[in-house]
């Protein structure tokens, strides 16, 4: 079976970017033209690549500001003759809710995509598109990280404030890299986060 969408998810400090770069340098090796997409609000490192955290490898990508803009790139690729054998996107739950309907539109002109991104805010709640882009994918792939408390799994994303753990009602995007910490499900703190109604 043919896997033309393929999801990457996880917390900070999994390793998302890592397993993307890996997949555009498999592709570029196998004589494929790839296209790396990044929304532009992500220029922690580098504002014309996406770069790994733990070994800084760096690889060009082309930064958007709103999800729209990658048809645009696409199209006019094609337009001018040329081809795309794949697309891949980092940092995914930060584009606007289109980027479900950008993807669609990629598959049907037999574009396959591979995304990455976190599949919970630091609340631990589905984050922007995931859920849908998830539910949609042909195959995933889940990368762990390590709690930077006790050294076990960690899949949740800790916010922290000066030192402290976010609260519930702070913004839920905020771009930077100090302040998240890789935590498991039993050191993920949320002050102020409502209990399940039963």
């Amino acid at each position: 079976m043919t896997e033309n969408l393929k999801g990457i998810a996880g917390s900070m400090k999994s390793g998302k970017t890592d397993l993307l770069i890996t997949r555009a340098e498999r592709l570029q090796i196998a004589k494929k033209i790839v296209f790396i997409f990044k929304p532009s609000i992500d220029n922690r490192w580098d504002e014309n690549c996406i770069v790994t955290r733990f070994n800084n490898k760096c690889f060009p990508a082309t930064p958007v500001t709103n999800s729209a803009e990658i048809i645009e790139v696409v199209v006019s690729h094609l337009e001018s003759g040329a081809t795309i054998d794949e697309v891949l996107i980092d940092e995914v739950q930060l584009f606007d809710p289109n980027i479900v309907e950008v993807i669609q539109t990629l598959l049907d002109l037999d574009i396959p995509v591979t995304y990455a991104g976190l599949s919970t805010d630091f609340r631990g709640e589905p984050f922007g598109s995931m859920p849908t882009l998830l539910a949609l994918s042909d195959s995933i792939q889940k990368p762990t990280a390590i709690c930077e408390v006790c050294g076990d799994e960690a899949t949740r994303t800790q916010r922290l404030i000066n030192g402290q753990p976010a609260n519930y009602n702070d913004p839920i995007i905020l771009i930077g890299d100090n302040q998240y910490e890789a935590r498991c499900v039993k050191h993920h703190e949320v002050p102020g986060k409502p209990k399940p109604k039963i």
